[in-house]
């Protein structure tokens, strides 16, 4: 029972909040994280505050549609 406490206490000392997040995602981005080149710790972030900012998530749908009617 102890250990899910202890690992959700070693996860939030491992990526610990950042709240100096208040602006939007850029459009440049979006668009590396459509194509896969960003870094692991940056996919975390740009996914997080996609989930917290609908204005960004409805972007980065838009732009996800787009490369993938490129790939096609």
């Amino acid at each position: 029972m102890a250990k899910p406490i202890v690992c959700k206490i070693a996860f939030t000392v491992t990526f610990p909040v950042r709240y100096e997040r208040r602006g939007h995602v850029s459009a440049r981005k979006m668009h590396c994280l459509a194509t896969h080149q960003l870094s692991n710790l940056e996919i975390i972030q740009t996914i997080d505050h996609l989930f917290e900012c609908p204005t960004c998530l409805d972007a980065y749908r838009f732009i996800r549609s787009a490369v993938l009617q490129d790939c096609k």
